[in-house]
């Protein structure tokens, strides 16, 4: 029972690397004569992007920091106070709870997503606050803001993010209720 078995796997490897061989070309390339009355070629290629390109801004003017700073230098800042200045692109989780239970749902965690600016690539959460809070501190979509809190990869009511989160303690100089 071996034997056959063996002999059958020899047999489909031997097939399935003879079909992987490339043919051969038909002619020789060395056979092409060059014609030196053609005149050379010429490669018509962009300018390379400046080294400035791919380098990650860390730090604003006013020394806070950007979200992509932030997230490219994550190593540095994890687990550590930040101040971060974003745009505020989505308001999430607001929600009444009466009608979520009539309807059967929970209401998610509240959060906010923010950016450098509305065409950045980079994007995080900032978690930790309720829904009070964000009316009086008076956060409106597309505002730019300080955001003051403790940069981490997890935080509770959300899954890990690629991008870390951040856990707040103020916004611009409304500080978040404790408790």
């Amino acid at each position: 029972m071996r034997t056959p078995l063996v002999a059958l796997l020899l047999a489909s490897a031997f097939f399935t690397m003879s079909a992987c061989q490339e043919d051969a070309p038909a002619v020789p390339v060395d056979e092409f004569p060059v014609d030196e009355n053609l005149p050379p070629a010429v490669v018509d290629l962009p300018a390379p992007p400046p080294a400035s390109a791919f380098e990650i801004v860390e730090k604003n003017d006013d020394d806070t920091l950007r979200v992509e700073g932030l997230i490219g230098y994550r190593d540095r800042h994890m687990d550590q106070n930040v101040v971060v200045r974003g745009v505020v692109m989505e308001v999430k989780g607001d929600c009444d709870p009466k009608r979520a239970r009539q309807r059967g749902e929970s209401c998610p965690q509240p959060h906010l997503v923010i950016r450098d600016d509305a065409d950045a690539r980079h994007e995080m959460m900032v978690v930790g606050y309720t829904n009070d809070f964000l009316k009086k501190a008076r956060v409106r979509e597309g505002e730019s803001y300080a955001f003051k809190g403790v940069y981490q990869r997890m935080a509770e009511g959300f899954v890990s993010s690629e991008n870390g989160l951040l856990k707040l303690e103020a916004i611009d100089d409304n500080e978040v209720p404790k408790g």
